[in-house]
């Protein structure tokens, strides 16, 4: 009977773009998590820097991992996890998918099911709602995502790519970020991004970065969001330095990635660290190599 397993899944940037809801990009940092069986549920965190309420996220794991669990028939039981996260909460990039998709892989593992990813999303997709996230941390790269979560197609991520993250101080609630969208935006704006997520789709097929700047622009969420994230239409809507490729809301927000080629980074991070510093903003600065992936093992 397995009794401890341990699960590494990376960040990632949903709502890329012009891919609102549809796609993401892993990013190699992780939240790790140790989850052992145990005679009642407990959750500890590695780093409580950023708020986030303990009982929210062993609440989200219970019920995942119950779902992952019922779907081969077997009963949940209480366990211990133990998170070492890296990734920060509210602040747009996948924090909740981890917890989803660690919950769901550590219920087949301890059904002693064998993972298959797409059985995977379609126990977790219901928790999260969209599939930009979930797919992007489990598969790893640049991920679209569609038909409510059934269908995937992973692109690796041209290795030259870079990601520049500005992490604000304060956290924002997806559920926040949600809420400020209309029922209906105008058809010039849905076939703005039709056109814009195809180039999207095509600098990473073709691994041509010169046409990823176009693939950024968004006018379904961005610009709604821009009322309660004071600094994104600045960071965004202008070009910050020839070395900064173009940059996008990463998730819900509040962060905002940049992106460049390795060649450039140091001087879009020096571009992007004084744009920030020009708007007297607080928060973190961060280079990330894009394309982690979820790994997994049984440890007993």
């Amino acid at each position: 009977m397995t009794k401890r397993i341990y699960i590494k899944i990376p960040a990632s940037i949903g709502n890329m773009g012009s891919g609102f809801d549809c796609a993401g990009l892993s990013l190699k940092f992780y939240n790790e998590f140790t989850v052992t069986r145990a005679a009642r549920m407990k959750i500890s965190f590695s780093d409580t820097h950023y708020s986030v309420s303990s009982k929210n996220v062993s609440g989200l794991f219970s019920r995942a991992f119950a779902a992952g669990l019922k779907y081969y028939g077997e009963n949940t039981f209480p366990v211990e996890m133990a998170i070492e996260n890296k990734i920060p909460f509210k602040r747009g990039f996948g924090s909740s998918a981890t917890v989803v998709l660690a919950a769901v892989i550590s219920g087949l593992l301890f059904a002693g099911r064998r993972i298959i990813k797409k059985e995977v999303l379609r126990i977790a997709f219901p928790f999260e709602g969209h599939i930009d996230n979930l797919a992007a941390s489990l598969y790893g790269g640049f991920v679209l995502g569609g038909n409510e979560g059934k269908t995937v197609v992973r692109i690796p991520t041209p290795e030259m790519l870079r990601v520049i993250a500005f992490v604000p101080g304060e956290g924002l609630s997806t559920k926040s970020a949600r809420d400020i969208l209309p029922d209906k935006v105008p058809l010039s704006d849905a076939v703005y991004n039709m056109a814009n997520y195809g180039m999207l789709c095509s600098a990473f097929f073709l691994k041509d970065m010169s046409i990823l700047k176009f693939g950024l622009r968004d006018r379904l969420h961005q610009p709604y969001r821009s009322k309660i994230i004071p600094h994104l239409e600045g960071l965004t809507e202008r070009e910050i330095s020839p070395y900064v490729i173009g940059a996008c809301l990463s998730g819900a927000g509040p962060s905002v990635v940049f992106f460049a080629t390795d060649k450039n980074v140091k001087k879009a991070l020096s571009a992007v660290t004084n744009a920030i510093n020009e708007k007297n903003i607080k928060g973190d600065i961060h280079i990330i190599i894009p394309g982690g992936r979820t790994i997994w093992k049984i440890i007993e």
